[in-house]
């Protein structure tokens, strides 16, 4: 049932653990969560410098993908009116009251029917979760976003490049947070690119998960925002990671 989703090492995981859990939500699993956001943290290529540079007291945000606060607090911290809307309720635990008062607990297709007090001047997708969106659910989402910008609003957001996907295919890596091991890893699977993760926890309980991913690029980026009456900017292009800027033309 799982083979199709592991490679390497990880599916030999499936064959050698007896003890397994397993799960397609690692989002939902605190040790994985708690590691994939430290390793966001390390590699986003300032973007929580970006976002603090670019806003100010007059602006209004929505993040999507909220996760343990990365990027929302700072930016409360820095007096910057955030909101955010996150998927996994579990990830609220990270938060404060304060913070949980302003995170709406859902997925971006139903950004619409939250109660939003106001437009938002920027929408920002940090931590490429934009790759967890299939086309058709981020091509809804540009839609609806119309509806919540203000005129000439911005969306923020990045992915790795096709390129960086293509040069990690079956790449393991290994890491050590507060003492505990874990290994990560991502393959191409035709559009998509499937994320590995296995760790054996301090009471010795062996996880492994995986979420899918979809491979985005500038052109089809541009080609979606084309479609919905946006117009989009690339902010930053290296080799790994590519960060975009989509206005909303509506006058």
């Amino acid at each position: 049932m799982y083979e199709a989703m592991f490679f390497g090492t990880f599916k030999s995981k499936l064959k050698e653990v007896a003890s397994l859990d397993i799960t397609n939500n690692i989002y939902e699993v605190p040790e994985f969560a708690s590691y994939y956001e430290s390793i966001a943290q390390k590699s986003m290529n300032g973007d929580l410098d970006y976002y603090l540079a670019s806003f100010d007291e007059s602006d209004r945000v929505l993040e999507i993908g909220t996760g343990n606060g990365r990027i929302l607090k700072p930016l409360l911290k820095h007096g910057i009116e955030i909101y955010g809307i996150e998927p996994e309720k579990e990830m609220l635990n990270f938060l404060n009251e304060e913070e949980k008062s302003r995170v709406y607990v859902g997925g971006i297709e139903e950004v619409r029917h939250f109660e939003h007090s106001g437009k938002y001047t920027h929408i920002i997708i940090p931590a490429t979760s934009v790759s967890l969106f299939e086309e058709q659910f981020f091509s809804a989402f540009l839609k609806n976003a119309k509806q919540l910008l203000t005129s000439k609003g911005k969306i923020l957001f990045d992915f790795l490049s096709p390129e960086c996907i293509e040069e990690l295919h079956e790449k393991v890596s290994v890491e050590k947070i507060n003492e505990q091991l874990f290994l990560s890893g991502n393959f191409v699977k035709g559009k998509q690119f499937i994320y590995n993760i296995y760790t054996k926890t301090t009471t010795g309980e062996r996880k492994l998960g995986y979420s899918v991913k979809n491979i985005y690029s500038i052109e089809q980026v541009n080609k979606l925002c084309k479609q919905f009456g946006y117009t989009a900017h690339v902010l930053r292009n290296n080799k790994d990671y590519i960060m975009m800027e989509v206005v909303n033309d509506e006058i």
